[in-house]
């Protein structure tokens, strides 16, 4: 098979559907499929050895081609892009769901540091009274487009049971995305333990940060948790409002933040700490972040509507999205009780084998060969 996987974003961009289209594409490759990536991004930057092609912004003449010579159309992600190509090709077209495109105006269910309605009436009405008119009229529009194509793919995947439940589309099944996972497993040779728990992502409203700060300040407030360190990996626009709340709470002596990082420097850093929270407030759709931190060894504490729990399964703890005090409550468990820490770690093992990156790839070949032989019957 000769796929062509679509991704309004890639590399040099970072970010959930970044990670996973590099990673799927080169699985298929090394399956002993061809890969072509198609996206938007363009860089002046030299390209990174790669074992499939990139093409960057092509043409519209230039879609049509890729589109004619390929055995199938795989969008990952919000856009729809390519639709209109493997149309005109009789190419089966396949879209990936990482969010809530099809749901609401906003294809996220979070707008302006609040959650929004994920339902298509009730969020057209929540953007007329925010934004007004114009505005939902030009939005609403792309929603029914995004709808019109929903129903008429060859397939609809959705990332997770939990998008399933959130959006439903004809001929939808639950695909796990794959996430490389391997290069965190480093992390569990590090044994020394810098920081007593640890925060990976952007610095952004839906994630939550705030809750964490103030949930460990809770716990710090106690004598015996007095010395713990939380160390905050990653930036975003929320960086200045995050350091003053430590700041006011006084916790400059407990926390620090380290920026963004990636690579070998956040392995040995993750390895470098003892429990990982990942405390969105958002409905997040899948739970990347948190397998990397489950491969890395690590004790882990998500929230529990969302993407997140339904990969930490029974390897880690869950409290409600946004109760900073449920929050602190999981912190404590995980600090005292050694036994509950251990068997997660044990869980963890099980986890992680449902999310292996080969086996998940094999997955996406299977249903590209069924869609395929569907289309050709």
């Amino acid at each position: 098979m000769k796929i062509l996987l679509y991704s309004s974003v890639f590399w040099p961009s970072t970010g959930g559907v970044e990670t996973i289209t590099a990673t799927l594409a080169e699985n298929i490759v090394r399956l002993g499929h061809e890969c072509l990536v198609v996206t938007e991004t363009i860089t002046d930057r030299e390209e990174e050895l790669r074992i499939y092609k990139v093409i960057r912004k092509p043409t519209l003449k230039e879609r049509f081609e890729l589109t004619r010579q390929c055995s199938l159309v795989h969008s990952n992600g919000a856009s729809v892009a390519m639709f209109p190509f493997a149309k005109l090709n009789n190419k089966p077209f396949i879209w990936t769901h990482n969010g809530y495109q099809v749901s609401c105006i906003d294809g996220l269910g979070w707008v302006d540091g609040e959650p929004a309605p994920m339902t298509p009436i009730a969020s057209v009405n929540y953007h007329l009274r925010k934004n007004g008119l114009s505005y939902v009229l030009k939005e609403s529009f792309k929603l029914a487009v995004r709808r019109y194509v929903a129903n008429n793919v060859d397939l609809n995947i959705a990332c997770s049971n939990w998008v399933a439940k959130r959006q439903e589309c004809r001929k939808q099944v639950v695909a796990y995305t794959p996430y490389s996972l391997n290069k965190f497993k480093a992390a569990r040779k590090i044994e020394n333990r810098q920081y007593d728990f640890i925060y990976v992502g952007r610095l952004v409203s839906e994630k939550g940060v705030p809750d964490l700060i103030r949930a460990f300040h809770l716990l710090i407030s106690e004598p015996t948790y007095s010395s713990k360190k939380l160390a905050i990996v990653g930036d975003g626009d929320m960086k200045p409002s995050l350091e003053n709340l430590v700041e006011e709470l006084a916790l400059t002596n407990n926390v620090v933040f380290l920026g963004s990082r990636s690579g070998n420097e956040l392995v040995e850093i993750i390895g470098n700490s003892h429990i990982a929270v990942v405390p969105s407030v958002w409905e997040e759709p899948f739970g990347g972040v948190t397998l990397e931190l489950l491969a890395a060894g690590k004790n882990i504490i998500v929230s529990a509507f969302g993407g997140h729990a339904e990969c930490v399964g029974d390897a880690g703890l869950k409290f409600k999205n946004g109760d900073f005090r449920s929050l602190y409550e999981c912190m404590v468990r995980l600090i005292t009780d050694r036994a509950l820490a251990e068997q997660q770690l044990e869980n963890a093992t099980i986890q992680l084998n449902a999310f292996d990156e080969v086996k998940l790839t094999k997955r996406y070949l299977e249903l590209y060969e069924e869609v395929i032989c569907q289309k050709s019957n």
